[in-house]
């Protein structure tokens, strides 16, 4: 004898056998019982969940011979037999996905009058999202106007892609995936069925692999059967999840590298661990994921408390940005462990960021007596960035840390070194002043070397390459379209002029001139002004283009008055046809 797979030799004969479903189950129930059955149903609901088996149980109540009154098939007649061994008339089932076109659809709606051995024909169309719109519309009407003995059955996974017309002739019911609890205990329904003794590890591994299918809980029992128990090599998504929970980025990798090595997938490794991710956010919310047993509620809200809200809600987004990437990708681990290490670098910016906050100010304290020239500049290029800078996205959080280094320190030197004399030390007794007064301290010093980046002279050579390399890429997506026309002309002391094609394009650039002065200051470490010119060109253009057309002046005393009509449209006529006479007679009779 044939093996056959235990979802086959157990499924449900009726209604009173579909586990989770009270509410479809109550409905069709009541429906046959009182002989108000509709003449379309939609059934939708992931895979697994009953869909098909539920409209094989209605058309046998449908034509069961001796019904027993509740709604149920009696599963004694002829009818109920036919219906088990498959092989009844009164049930049509069609794959929609391989009967999908109008030719298909059309012989259906052509058959559909004829009759039956049974009293009630029924149509199961699997898969009906996958119908095409010319296939759709042509079931519309017979769908919506069928023959008396005629129901209709949809059954789909994905009722979004159905159109509205074929779900507004329905009866549109949704199938819910099975909760733990229930799972469990109809596995251990089937092993005692099948007589097969099962232990409780073995359970719990059905359960979870099912994760509220009832065919993949029994797919999945049937593999440990063939392997006589769980396989050695069951890795579970645990390791990953406790390396998230402890912000640990080598536990997480390895964790990776483990599991793929034991073979599984990596897309089926996401999104096991962004299921696990969820029952933990709803267990530390106080929900029942429904997909855990009540044992396994209060580790969920341990490990929520361990892991941290936050810390959450990231990695359930990037975990399901990378299952969406993870479709297209080559390779998929690759997409996983970017996920992971994207994760893990925003906590190592959100931690030490503060540190240098607070030894900043301590650092410049304990060179000042030595330089206090150079402390008072370099300390607004070291200070840590704003919390506004480290909450905003990584780009941003890199553009500011570029702009925040000080590399620019000996670029500033070269530039005053190059167009003006450095400023002698404070400490040299040659400085031309009043030499009766008493040597400054150090916070003098401090305080008159506050203005010296004032003094620094810009080079064109230098604010040029900075502004390609640097300042243009850091400015904003609009303020870079606007100024990436821009040509720099002349840069005199502190204000750096820009030429601009048109005057329109000058006034649009002027709305964020504050923008570009702000980063060429930072980058320079001086205050810098920007002027806005238009191109010369431009200019002789609006110009000139008056003097092109002349407007003509008028004056209305050279206007002369006349009382000369010329000559009368009848006159005219005469004119144009010589030896013509005109008459008096209008036509009349």
């Amino acid at each position: 004898m044939v093996y056959q797979s235990l979802y086959r030799r157990f499924r449900p004969q009726t209604f009173a056998e579909i586990i989770g479903q009270d509410h479809l189950v109550a409905a069709l129930r009541n429906a046959v019982a009182e002989e108000r059955v509709g003449h379309a149903y939609l059934l939708s609901g992931p895979r697994g969940t009953g869909k098909t088996s539920t409209a094989r149980i209605l058309a046998k109540a449908l034509n069961c011979i001796q019904p027993p009154g509740d709604g149920e098939p009696c599963g004694k007649c002829e009818s109920c037999g036919a219906f088990e061994l498959g092989n009844s008339m009164d049930l049509v089932e069609l794959d929609a996905a391989s009967n999908n076109k109008v030719e298909n659809i059309r012989e259906i709606t052509g058959n559909a009058a004829l009759g039956s051995p049974g009293k009630r024909k029924v149509y199961l169309l699997d898969e009906v999202h996958m119908l095409t719109t010319a296939a759709s519309n042509a079931l519309l009407k017979t769908l919506e106007e069928p023959p008396d003995h005629v129901i209709f059955v949809l059954a789909t996974t994905d009722p979004q892609k159905v159109l509205p017309t074929i779900r507004s002739r329905t009866q549109h019911v949704e199938l819910n995936l099975i909760p733990a609890e229930i799972l469990m205990r109809h596995v251990q329904d089937i092993g005692e069925r099948a007589s097969m003794e099962l232990d409780p590890a073995v359970v719990d591994y059905v359960v979870e692999r099912g994760a509220g299918s009832v065919r993949d809980a029994l797919s999945a029992l049937d593999q440990v059967v063939t392997a006589g128990g769980i396989p050695d090599t069951r890795v579970s998504v645990d390791a990953l999840v406790d390396g998230i929970a402890g912000h640990d980025l080598t536990a997480s990798m390895a964790a990776i590298a483990e599991t793929v090595a034991a073979g599984v997938d990596p897309r089926d490794l996401a999104h096991r661990t962004a299921r696990k991710l969820r029952d933990i956010f709803l267990a530390g919310a106080g929900v029942n994921p429904g997909q855990a047993t009540l044992e396994e509620l209060p580790q969920l809200a341990e490990k929520a408390a361990q892991m941290g809200r936050a810390t959450n809600v990231r990695a359930l987004e990037l975990l399901g940005d990378a299952l969406i990437g993870m479709r297209q990708a080559p390779d998929p681990r690759l997409v996983l462990d970017l996920a992971v290490v994207r994760l893990f670098a925003e906590f190592s910016e959100e931690r030490p960021a503060a540190e240098p906050a607070q030894s900043a100010p301590a650092e410049p304290a304990q060179s000042a007596p030595a330089e206090p020239a150079q402390s008072a500049p370099a300390e607004p290029a070291q200070s840590a960035p704003s919390p506004s800078q480290r909450a905003s996205k990584p780009a941003a959080a890199a553009r500011a840390a570029l702009a925040a280094t000080p590399e620019i320190v000996p670029l500033e030197t070269a530039v005053v070194g190059a167009d003006a004399p450095l400023p002698p030390p404070p400490s040299s007794p040659n400085i031309e002043e009043d030499t009766s007064r008493e040597p400054p301290n150090d916070e003098t010093a401090l305080d008159q070397q506050e203005p010296a980046p004032k003094s620094v002279q810009l080079s064109a050579t230098e604010i040029s390459e900075l502004w390609q390399q640097r300042a243009l890429p850091g400015l904003s997506a609009r303020a870079r379209a606007r100024f990436q026309a821009a040509k720099l002309i002349d840069v005199q002391e502190h204000t750096v002029r820009f030429e601009l094609p048109n005057e329109t394009h000058r006034q649009r650039c002027e709305q964020l001139k504050s923008d570009v002065e702000e980063s060429l200051s930072n980058l320079t470490g001086t205050n810098v002004q920007i002027e806005l010119v238009v191109s010369s060109g431009a200019q002789v253009d609006d110009v000139q283009k008056p003097l092109e057309s002349p407007e003509e002046v008028v004056d209305p005393a050279d206007f002369k008055t006349t009382n000369d009509s010329g000559p009368s449209s009848v006159e005219r006529v005469l004119e144009a046809f010589p030896g013509a006479v005109a008459s008096d007679d209008d036509g009349t009779m």
